[in-house]
């Protein structure tokens, strides 16, 4: 028999393995402070630095900083989120000092590649954890805002704070099983539109847990102007392609969200007053026990 294992020697390629791109960057470490409980992150730009502070529940282990794959995370997280424990690995080859209680380290090109990295204790305390590193270019306002909009939590980048607003409205419909909400509707804010690309098919907005993914599906070939926002809102068995996490993986759950997408996209034309869907997808929604009225003559 053989088995899978990880070989020592991806360690030494870290440097090269997440780097991304700047955007990538800021969703891990806004990902990593809502996880540890933040309800504040701020960050600021100074001397060519960007700082990072959260004030969510600060680094226990400091050890877990630097395993590659393992997220230190607890079980309920795991089971509802499914964190791939690469998110500070994101910031690699950079050098990136982190403080979190009374505990400091330093982070250069070879501790990311498996050199021993020295903690180091300070007498100042503080609650939470502070990152601070060199970026290409700082961490502006207005691309934060774009990946802090839907998070929940306060950002405020360089004193001036980015919108929060929900991702869905009061109306979406709650499904336990796969744990969204599914909202269709006509209009969406501006935030909505800096993640929809393509201007002739519609597409389905996915908020999972902060990180927008576009979903390539549609519920029949009819394309109305409406678009579909689910909205992950709790534990849930839909997860993310891995390591880029920009499409969902097409597991049962995916299936579940597929057939809840359908029954709502009906629902909504329901509540129409007219439509002009095809006839087999009238038929489509008849099985689903949706009654649509008759559709409006297309020439």
């Amino acid at each position: 028999t053989i088995c899978a294992k990880v070989n020592p020697r991806l360690l030494t390629k870290a440097d090269r393995l997440f780097t991304g791109t700047a955007e990538g960057r800021i969703i891990e470490i806004l990902q990593n402070a809502r996880r540890a409980g933040a309800t504040e992150v701020r960050i600021t730009n100074k001397d060519g630095y960007v700082i990072v502070e959260d004030n969510g529940s600060g680094i226990a282990d400091f050890q877990k900083l630097l395993d590659l794959g393992g997220s230190g995370w607890d079980e309920k997280m795991e089971a509802s989120e499914d964190p791939a424990g690469v998110g500070l690995f994101s910031l690699a080859p950079r050098e990136v000092t982190i403080q979190s209680g009374n505990q400091r380290i330093v982070i250069g090109k070879d501790g990311w590649m498996g050199k021993p990295v020295t903690i180091e204790l300070v007498q100042d305390a503080i609650n939470g954890t502070v990152l601070k590193f060199k970026d290409e270019k700082p961490w502006d306002l207005k691309t934060v805002e774009k990946h802090a909009v839907f998070a929940g939590n306060k950002v405020v980048v360089d004193g001036e704070s980015c919108q929060s607003i929900p991702f869905c409205s009061e109306q979406a419909a709650y499904y336990d099983n796969p744990g969204c909400r599914i909202d269709v509707v006509q209009d969406v804010t501006s935030y909505h539109k800096e993640w929809l690309t393509g201007w002739y098919s519609n597409k389905v907005l996915v908020n999972f847990h902060g990180q927008i993914v576009q979903l390539e599906h549609w519920p029949c070939q009819s394309h109305p102007s409406v678009n579909i926002l689910i909205d992950i809102t709790g534990p849930t068995s839909i997860r993310l392609m891995l390591p880029a996490r920009t499409q969902l993986v097409e597991n049962d759950a995916y299936e579940r969200l597929k057939a809840a997408i359908e029954l709502e996209f009906y629902r909504y034309v329901q509540k129409q007053k007219s439509h002009t869907l095809l006839y087999s997808e009238y038929l489509r929604a008849k099985e689903l026990g949706i009654e649509l009225p008759e559709a409006e003559p297309q020439f």
